[in-house]
């Protein structure tokens, strides 16, 4: 027998059986699941039980109160929350601080889920794919509750957003834990991903931050620059102690939303607060509504000279996504895999973007309001903006290390 026939037959030779399935374990990652998604529900019962107990004026039932926590919990996985049965107006409004809160509790329940699994055998996602469905079911069931209030959210619209959040948190602990199950889940992303795309999603994750850097930037330049009409305005809505707390809180939730509406408006794309229109030369006026922050939003008429200039921020970014997702290759790698390596991770920052501008849009249907967030130029000109600063980071820097040699 030659020496590769005996190298051959030494080999270990893939199992074709598999045990079955232990739906027992099972059940217990969905159950863990559904205990990530009711955290959030549990904890948004706090701050609306204690708002109804300090308001003397209050009309609601406890009983109704309560269903509010389920409403909030629609939302925050941008669930269309109507304000009467079979009313013609509906809420969509993800406070991204909310959403991110839901993400962080589903990836505890799935940190402890993933410890649960250590010592079963079978394939790797099945664990994961019940802990997402307890996750969608659980949060199905509470916004279902919400039914018996006042407010009625829709549940169809929730489960792609309960969806998005319980397999973020999932994928979220895969990635921290050393569990045999979040190993063998590395290992196939390993086995199915190119090398390129792996290299690629460290600077796209730190071109993300940088996006929401740049539109935060620009939300604190338009809050001071604009203070005295935020003020004005929340002088006259006169809140009272109680009212003013619920009211900044919500407006601090929503920073993130700002910062993405505002990193899209960087691009060019205009973005719309129901009847007013904010390009990149010029707002044209309508009725907003009395939230102080909006006080905020520049007066109808031409924006200061210069803003014309902010897509170039975008390509920038591009640029230092490039420059990040080149340092992890050495000076020799070939042009083609350094363009490769850098135009998908533009590609992933611009996909990772879009995700989350979609989940900060807004909107109250059949009103003036019926959309608030970036149009829908924000795809094109991000992802051409993006790529092209990456590419132009990746030829500069490929001639510059010619140069040297």
């Amino acid at each position: 027998m030659s020496l590769l026939d005996r190298a051959r037959s030494t080999l270990p030779t893939p199992a074709t059986s598999r045990e079955p399935r232990d739906w027992l374990q099972l059940a217990i990652a969905a159950g863990y699941g559904a205990v990530g998604a009711i955290t959030l529900g549990l904890v948004l019962i706090v701050p609306v039980m204690a708002a109804w107990a300090a308001d003397p004026h209050s009309t609601t039932s406890w009983t109704d109160a309560l269903s509010f926590s389920g409403d909030g919990w629609a939302l925050a996985h941008r669930g269309h929350v109507a304000v009467a049965a079979g009313a013609s107006h509906s809420v969509t409004f993800a406070p991204l601080v909310l959403t991110a809160l839901a993400v962080v509790f589903a990836r505890m329940a799935a940190k402890a889920m993933l410890t649960h699994l250590s010592g079963r055998s079978g394939a790797w996602w099945e664990g994961p794919s019940s802990y997402i469905l307890g996750y969608v079911v659980a949060g199905l069931v509470i916004t279902g509750l919400a039914l018996s209030g006042p407010a009625h959210p829709n549940l169809v619209t929730v489960l792609p957003g309960a969806i998005v959040v319980g397999a973020a948190g999932c994928a979220w602990a895969l990635l921290r834990s050393d569990e045999p199950v979040a190993e063998q889940a590395k290992t196939f992303v390993d086995d199915h991903l190119s090398l390129s795309t792996r290299r690629a999603l460290r600077p796209a994750t730190q071109g993300v931050l940088g996006y929401l850097g740049i539109g935060a930037v620009i939300v604190l330049v338009l809050a001071v620059t604009h203070a005295s009409q935020v003020g004005e305005l929340n002088g006259q809505l006169q809140p009272g102690i109680l009212g003013g707390v619920v009211l900044w809180v919500g407006q601090l939730a929503a920073l993130p939303n700002l910062a993405l509406w505002a990193g899209g408006w960087a691009t060019g794309a205009s973005v719309q607060l129901g009847a007013v229109s904010v390009g990149s030369t010029s707002v044209h006026g309508g009725v907003l509504p009395m939230i102080p922050v909006l006080g905020a939003v520049p007066g109808a008429g031409p924006l200061p000279t210069g803003t014309n200039l902010a897509p170039l921020l975008p390509v920038l970014l591009g640029c230092f996504v490039g420059h990040r997702a080149l340092s992890n290759l050495t000076t020799y790698a070939s042009l083609k895999t350094k363009v490769v390596t850098a135009a998908q991770a533009a590609g992933l920052t611009a996909l990772i973007v879009l995700v989350l501008s979609w989940l900060s849009t807004a909107g109250v249907s059949g009103g003036s309001l019926d959309y608030i967030g970036p149009s829908l130029l924000i795809v094109p000109l991000l992802v051409v903006e993006l790529l092209l600063g990456a590419l132009v980071a990746t030829l500069f820097l490929h001639w510059k290390r010619a140069l040297r040699r």
